[in-house]
């Protein structure tokens, strides 16, 4: 099994693992059946047939969503495979990935087919990025992809480790990465967006490289974004 049930209706998928800046980083998806029966798949991992027929046994892959411009490595092998499934992201990445026939952009606040199943906020006021971050009522749980890291060290080259200490992103105590930080521009914007996050009250707290937080999300994430004025 690919799928790991983490709550109500929703499972995580570890993928393959990048490189990025002398980091080894692990992926991972975050996959939710909707009410209808429906599947969204939060920044797909890289497509293997084992786990595609794990998430057809959900039921229909109906979204494919990229949270931020820079997770959009896979999305061409689902939407090959899937092509009926609606293909959302933020957007800039369009422009990016000129080669993705996107359905609709994050950016319209008018585009919210999962209303009261899955709410969500974006955080801005980096020259970095925006990011889409998610929560899954039913299970609690708040989605987000590269705000946080939390790495473990084992596995990284003497660099790896070295750029993840400097980069404050070394497990357990690992967050939004400096680079990230020392880029906001407006951190009043950004601690506007997580204030709605820790509104939330999620009890888990997934993320896309490193350790997620499987208890204590709320309390896990304002200690992650303590960073910002809260």
């Amino acid at each position: 099994m690919q799928l790991e049930p983490i709550g109500a209706n929703i499972w995580v998928a570890n993928g393959t693992e990048i490189k990025f800046m002398g980091l080894l980083l692990g992926t991972r998806s975050t996959i939710v059946r909707l009410n209808d029966g429906s599947v969204w798949m939060h920044s797909p991992v890289s497509y293997n047939s084992e786990l595609a027929r794990e998430i057809e046994n959900l039921g229909p892959i109906r979204y494919l969503v990229a949270p931020n411009i820079y997770h959009h490595f896979f999305l061409k092998e689902w939407q090959t495979r899937y092509p009926d499934a609606e293909l959302i992201g933020p957007r800039d990445l369009p422009a990016k990935r000129p080669d993705l026939a996107f359905s609709a952009l994050l950016d319209d606040l008018q585009y919210d087919p999962w209303s009261g199943e899955i709410d969500r906020v974006v955080f801005t006021g980096s020259r970095a990025f925006d990011e889409h971050v998610f929560f899954h009522r039913a299970s609690r749980t708040a989605i987000l992809t590269d705000l946080i890291a939390n790495v473990r060290l084992d596995a990284q080259s003497t660099l790896g480790r070295l750029v993840a200490r400097i980069e404050g992103v070394a497990h357990p105590n690992g967050r939004t990465p400096l680079l990230y930080r020392l880029g906001m521009l407006d951190r009043a914007a950004g601690a506007k967006a997580v204030a709605e996050i820790l509104g939330w009250g999620a009890t888990q707290a997934v993320i896309s490289h490193g350790e997620w937080f499987r208890e204590d999300a709320t309390q896990e994430l304002r200690k992650r974004f303590a960073w910002l004025p809260l």
